[in-house]
């Protein structure tokens, strides 16, 4: 009896992690599902069922059923605080979990503790996964490989599920496809599934040719939905990734020839990027020339035109304000759609203003005529606030490229940086700072963030749209606000320094995972939300506390495995 419980209770320890990381890609619900089990699973598991037995069996049948509920307890109780005591033995795991401790301390210096106790239950992974995990029963390198084919092949289905949503134009904005999970967090989800796949077909010599073709074919398909689902974050982390890590191999790889090639592939892929990158600069910034004392006054309905020549605002090369004619443009808009031409398009952004600036990216006049030239499927995407036709291109890096420098001139021209992910995160920053001068030995505390950024853009006199004044969007700047300088330090030891307790700083997928997860918290508040934290806790946790051998980062061919 006690081998088939064991068996159960190793089985439910493997059918939670499978839950949560099957999960992730496609629901909160079945995310928060699994840990209960995990949690539930780790307490049931730390009842001592032979004891339980033994203290009943001499007993009359009375007292068994008088004893068996306090027993019951406080076998429970006593097998938790067994566990705990584990778990407090295990420095790295216990200094990972501080960071939902610190976070606690925060509550010292906090008024609203509404948002605080939500933040705190948001963060709960943070001590409930390296706590269950590091007190679990350790898993192999056989059974690590296939945990993570598993966790590819769930990001395999929701991609192409994402991918018939964006084939078949089910979206408003394409980076929304995810619904329920970020896109951003989505791309690192993609990103950890490339480098994985990687590592697979150069590392595992015991393949057959089949399957690494296979392996291959599926991580191509992950760059491919990364270009087509235009994830910036998917671009540069992978990218930036590709471009630590090849160094990396060509200074430890002994082959010559294997050396040679990667050397090349990162030359190669340098260069192309910095040409491409330099084109498209050009390109953006190439003015196509007007003789503005030739302007044509009227449109062939006979309309005045408007024509501002001092403006030097410009759509793919084209001046943006000159032949205008409202009146056309609002009366043919009003025939080919059902939003008004005054009101705004499903992004909450003026659709005249689309109107203009999509016209103009395509070369047109701003009249009746240009509006009637439209397609349907570009009406649509006006609508959806498409406002360059560049956009709608499918490998459009050009186009992403293209919005950041049109936010970046329309930012340093008007003030104004709403509109453009980018130059709104230039003003979340900006308004970090502003807070952290004021509050940088204690923070503001865990749950007055929100209070304390409102505050601040309205010190600011901000010119960002109230309903776009959202936080840092940089998960240390987060830290620094809340928790101040020493929770910050105390952040990023809790993240580093166990990868040194463990020796794990030279394991492949440790590595790869933190290279990810951190540059991710450059531009977002990685763990803020459910998702997010749950991917950052679990993973963490399941490479460092998780695996009995570590994978190096090197690829020299493992024949003993």
């Amino acid at each position: 009896m006690s081998v088939t419980w064991k068996q159960f209770e190793r089985f439910w320890y493997i059918l939670s992690l499978i839950m949560i990381s099957g999960s992730l890609s496609f629901s909160k619900v079945g995310v928060s599902i699994g840990e209960m089990m995990l949690a539930g699973g780790w307490i049931v598991e730390r009842f001592n069922v032979e004891r339980f037995l033994s203290l009943l069996s001499q007993r009359k049948p009375w007292e068994k059923i008088v004893l068996a509920l306090p027993i019951s307890l406080y076998l429970l109780f006593e097998g938790i605080a067994l566990g705990f005591k584990q778990f407090l033995r295990n420095k790295p795991a216990l200094l990972f979990s501080s960071i939902f401790l610190i976070h606690i301390l925060g509550l010292i210096f906090t008024t609203d503790f509404d948002y605080a106790l939500k933040d705190l239950r948001t963060k709960i992974p943070l001590l409930l996964l390296p706590l269950i995990i590091s007190t679990s029963e350790s898993i192999g390198k056989k059974g690590f490989y296939y945990f993570m084919l598993f966790f590819v092949l769930t990001v395999l289905a929701r991609s192409a599920f994402n991918m018939w949503l964006i084939e078949s134009n089910r979206f408003v904005d394409i980076r929304d496809v995810s619904h329920n999970v970020s896109h951003i967090v989505f791309s690192l989800f993609l990103v950890l599934c490339i480098y994985s796949l990687l590592y697979f077909i150069l590392k595992k010599s015991d393949l057959l040719f089949w399957q690494r073709v296979l392996l291959l074919l599926v991580m191509h398909w992950f760059i491919f939905y990364i270009i087509r689902s235009q994830s910036f974050t998917g671009y540069s982390i992978s990218l930036i990734a590709f471009l630590i890590f090849m160094p990396i191999l060509v200074f430890n790889t002994r082959n010559r020839w294997f050396k040679a090639g990667l050397l090349l592939c990162v030359v190669v892929a340098t260069g192309i990027i910095l040409f491409t990158l330099k084109s498209i600069i050009t390109d953006y910034y190439r003015v196509n020339h007007v003789d503005f004392t030739k302007l044509e006054k009227n449109t062939s309905r006979g309309n005045p035109y408007i024509h501002n020549t001092y403006s030097t605002q410009t759509e793919n090369g084209n001046y943006l304000w000159i032949y205008i004619q409202w009146d056309e443009m609002r009366s043919e808009w009003s025939r080919r759609s059902r939003i008004p031409f005054d009101s705004l398009n499903k992004k909450n952004e003026t659709i005249a203003y689309t109107v203009v600036r999509y016209l103009t990216s395509k070369g047109w006049r701003k009249d009746a005529d240009a509006v009637e030239k439209l397609r349907p499927e570009e009406i649509d995407a006006i609508e959806k606030g498409v406002a360059n036709y560049i956009f709608l291109k499918e490998f459009s890096i050009r186009g992403r490229i293209y919005e950041f420098l049109w936010g970046f001139d329309n930012y340093r021209e008007t003030g104004n940086p709403t509109g453009s992910t980018v130059m709104q995160r230039l003003e979340f920053w900006k308004a970090s700072l502003g807070i952290i001068s004021d509050n940088w030995l204690t923070g503001v505390g865990t749950g007055d963030m929100n209070s304390a950024f409102e505050a601040q853009y309205e010190k600011m006199d901000t010119k960002l749209s109230p309903d776009q004044r959202w936080r840092s969007h940089n998960q240390f700047l987060s830290v620094f606000i809340g928790l101040g300088i020493f929770g910050l330090l105390w952040f990023l030891t809790a993240i580093f320094l166990p990868v040194f307790m463990l020796r794990r700083q030279s394991d492949f997928f440790v590595l790869v995972f933190l290279l990810i997860a951190l540059l991710s918290m450059l531009t977002e508040d990685t763990i803020e939300t459910q998702t997010g934290v749950t991917f950052f806790a679990f993973f963490y946790s399941f490479f460092l506390f998780a695996r009995r051998e570590t994978d190096s980062l090197f690829f020299k061919p493992d024949t003993n495995e």
